[in-house]
């Protein structure tokens, strides 16, 4: 066990827990991606196969009359679109449970130590009520776009925090969310501006991953304005386009940099977190006198 360089229970201003966030990802990159990969790179994927499905059947679907047809290529479409929102949510929560899971173990100073396999069985401990808690979180941020859009789009990078609350201490999911309330007593803006960021460099990430998709769609659009103009009655090159190999394997890419792009933000609520609970309860402090009781 070795002690980390990242104090976790200290209170930080806005510039501190953004710099502790940058630190924490330059020091565990390379462990975080590879615990992240293990998750990501399977759904990703599966989603990016999906996809490529969706567009191949678009690209079918072109010239059909018959309703029965039509009918049933709308349904296959819907359900492919369904697979995709569930996928993502599922993955989604996963990356929650591991990335800070991964920080967790960081502050106990065991992080490098621990594998991979062993990283995933504590995250699945948490997984259950991860998915509770982004239900109602989703119902409260959608109740909240449902009286004005301005509150909406504030939970929306205020509640997430509870996450944290959740997987860093031994409670339940809707104890979790209650006591996310106690502590942004105060501090909902620096909550907010710190998920606002967070998201920002979270979304920069995601371009950079994003760049193979753009790639291979550049490389093939000249072709398909060429094909388009000879036969303009005829959309089906664009979807074709979109299905091939290429640009199933750019998809995957792009959806396995966002999963870990997303640990961006979680990472940040985290330290914010840590800093919350520091200004209410000097947790920090106490573990600090406990250590010099005992020497």
């Amino acid at each position: 066990m070795s002690q980390p360089k990242i104090e976790f229970y200290k209170i930080r201003d806005f510039g501190a827990k953004m710099n502790a966030t940058i630190e924490f990802l330059r020091e565990n990159m390379g462990r975080l991606f590879l615990n992240l990969l293990f998750i990501g790179g399977p759904v990703a994927l599966l989603m990016s196969i999906i996809f490529t499905n969706i567009f191949s059947s678009m690209g079918d679907a072109v010239g059909i009359e018959d309703e029965s047809q039509a009918l049933n290529f709308f349904a296959v479409l819907g359900g492919n679109y369904f697979m995709i929102m569930l996928i993502s949510w599922l993955a989604g929560s996963m990356v929650i449970c591991v990335s800070m899971t991964y920080v967790r173990l960081y502050n106990e100073g065991v992080a490098k130590e621990t594998p991979v396999g062993d990283v995933l069985k504590l995250a699945l401990k948490k997984y259950g009520g991860v998915l509770l808690l982004g239900i109602l979180v989703a119902f409260i941020v959608f109740i909240s776009f449902f009286v004005f859009i301005l509150p909406g789009i504030f939970m929306l990078f205020v509640l997430p925090l509870a996450f944290a609350t959740y997987m860093f201490e031994d409670i339940s999911a809707p104890n979790a969310l209650g006591r996310t309330f106690t502590l942004l007593k105060d501090k909902w803006w620096s909550t907010f501006g710190i998920g606002l960021v967070g998201y920002i460099l979270a979304y920069v990430i995601q371009l950079v991953f994003s760049l193979p998709t753009m790639v291979v769609y550049f490389a093939n659009i000249f072709t398909l304005i060429e094909e388009a103009s000879n036969n303009p009655s005829d959309p089906s090159a664009v979807f074709e386009m979109f299905s091939s190999g290429y640009m199933t394997a750019a998809f995957a890419i792009s959806m396995v940099g966002g999963y870990l792009s997303y640990s961006i933000p979680l990472i940040a609520y985290s330290y914010q977190y840590a800093n919350l609970v520091e200004r209410s309860e000097g947790r920090g402090l106490m573990n600090e006198i406990e250590g010099f009781d005992k020497e």
